[in-house]
C-alpha cells in the first residue's frame, strides 16, 4: 500500500470513527461532523440476478459521509483491475454472476486482491457468484453450493435457501468494531444451508434458524484484502432493518482500517 493510499485511509478511518460514535444522534449533528470530511467511496457490483434496487440504494445513501457508484457485470468486469483503489476505498459485491472470466480477468482480480489489496464487502448473492473459479471461494471465504462439491479433500453437500422467513440475529463479539453498539435483533430476509465456510473466518454474528447455518455474519483476510462477509441482504427487510445498516456501515469503515 502506498504512502499516500495509507493517509488516505486513516483520513477515512477518523472520519468513519467520528461518526460511528454519534450513529444514533441526530442526521443534522452527523452531517455537521462530517461535512469537511473525505467521504468514503464504495464501488457497488451488480448484475446475473435481480435485486432490491431501491432499498438496496436507499441503504447506501443514508450512510454519512458515503458516496457509490454502481456497475453491472458482466459489461463492467474489465473495470476490476489493479489501479481500482485510487478511485474506490471499498468494493461491494451483490452480483450473482455465472458467466466465463477471460485469464486476464482472472488475473485481474488475483491482482487485484492479492497484490494491490482491495477491501471488499459480500452480501448475500454474491456467495453464489463464479462457482467454477476457485478465487471467489478463497476470497470471499465463504460459497453457496450449487452442486455437492469435493474442497481440500473433504466433500460439500448442495447448499440450500428459504425465503423469506423470520430470523434470530445473535451478536457473537459485541466489542468488535463492526457490531460494537448493536443488540440481538430480529430480521425478515433469506436464509442459506450447508454453505462452504473457510474454517479460519472470524464470524461475528449467528443464528438458530432451523433452515440456516450458524454464522451469518464474519470477517476474513484473503492475502492483501480484509473482507467482510454478510449473508441476509435479499431484499428491503434487511436493507431497511436499522441494525442491519448499521452492521454494513461499520463494516466499511473498519475495512480502511485494516
Amino acid at each position: 500500500m502506498t504512502n499516500r493510499r495509507t493517509f488516505v485511509l486513516l483520513g477515512l478511518a477518523f472520519s468513519c470513527a467520528v461518526i460511528v460514535g454519534l450513529f444514533s444522534g441526530s442526521r443534522a449533528l452527523l452531517a455537521q461532523e462530517s461535512s469537511d470530511a473525505k467521504p468514503l467511496r464504495v464501488l457497488l457490483v451488480v448484475g446475473g440476478h435481480g435485486y432490491d434496487k431501491e432499498n438496496l440504494h436507499a441503504m447506501l445513501r443514508s450512510f454519512p459521509n458515503t458516496v457509490f457508484e454502481e456497475i453491472t457485470i458482466p459489461e463492467k468486469q474489465d473495470l476490476l483491475k489493479p489501479g481500482l483503489s485510487k478511485d474506490y476505498d471499498v468494493l461491494m459485491f451483490h452480483d450473482q454472476s455465472f458467466f466465463e472470466l477471460s485469464d486476464e480477468q482472472k488475473a485481474n482480480l488475483e491482482a487485484l486482491w492479492g497484490e494491490e489489496g482491495m477491501p471488499t464487502v459480500m452480501l448475500h448473492h454474491s456467495l453464489i457468484s463464479h462457482p467454477e473459479f476457485p478465487l471467489f471461494r478463497e476470497v470471499f471465504g465463504a460459497q453457496f453450493l450449487l452442486n455437492e462439491t469435493e474442497i481440500n479433500g473433504r466433500t460439500y453437500p448442495k447448499s440450500t435457501y428459504l425465503r423469506p422467513t423470520d430470523l434470530n440475529v445473535y451478536i457473537v463479539q459485541r466489542e468488535h468494531p463492526i457490531t460494537k453498539g448493536v443488540s440481538d435483533f430480529k430480521l425478515n430476509d433469506e436464509v442459506f444451508k450447508n454453505v462452504y465456510f473457510n474454517p479460519h473466518i472470524d464470524v461475528l454474528a449467528t443464528t438458530d434458524h432451523p433452515e440456516s447455518d450458524v454464522p451469518v455474519l464474519w470477517t476474513w483476510r484473503y492475502k492483501k484484502s480484509p473482507v467482510f462477509g454478510i449473508i441476509q441482504g435479499d431484499a428491503g427487510g434487511a436493507f431497511n432493518d436499522p441494525n442491519y445498516r448499521k452492521l454494513v456501515y461499520q463494516g466499511l469503515c473498519w475495512l480502511v482500517t485494516q
